[in-house]
């Protein structure tokens, strides 16, 4: 059972009141980051977004913030897979503050191996409540209709500009 599995087993993140959890999530948090574990703090944020935790996102945000904004930052720049839908979209949303006047737009193209396009990804980066994290949409569009939308949070030492 690795680390956590144990947590989430041992604490009681739906209920936002409980400082207790809150804490020790916080404590995690802090581990992770100190041992650069970018999987598992992508795990817990799956989680706390899945489960509509939102306090708890945003006391892992607001760690991942606070060291971000370091001069001897711990973590390098990583970013987190959502997937292709964001469950609880609106509470997301909302919890992150997500300002969507996209703040930087860009192109991807895919070639196949004739070196024609065979997809493009429209890339759009959009900011949240924190500086140095950012909502990605990537729009796939392709020749077969196999069009879709990947999501995931990018956290960067350096605001992006």
């Amino acid at each position: 059972m690795d680390i956590l599995e144990r947590f989430l087993q041992n604490n009681n993140l739906r209920d936002s009141d409980d400082m207790d959890a809150l804490l020790e999530l916080a404590d995690l948090t802090r581990q992770l980051v100190k041992e650069k574990r970018y999987d598992v703090i992508a795990r817990v944020i799956n989680f706390a977004i899945d489960k509509g935790y939102y306090e708890a996102l945003t006391w892992v945000m607001d760690i991942l913030q606070e060291e971000l904004e370091k001069d001897d930052c711990a973590l390098e720049n990583f970013s987190c897979s959502l997937g292709r839908k964001i469950a609880n979209y609106d509470g997301f949303v909302q919890t992150m503050q997500v300002d969507f006047n996209p703040f930087k737009n860009e192109m991807e193209k895919v070639y196949d191996t004739n070196g024609e396009v065979e997809s493009f990804f429209n890339i759009i980066i959009y900011r949240t409540r924190f500086d140095n994290i950012y909502l990605v949409s990537s729009e796939n569009f392709d020749t077969r209709d196999n069009d879709y939308i990947q999501y995931r949070l990018s956290f960067t030492q350096n605001i992006i500009k």
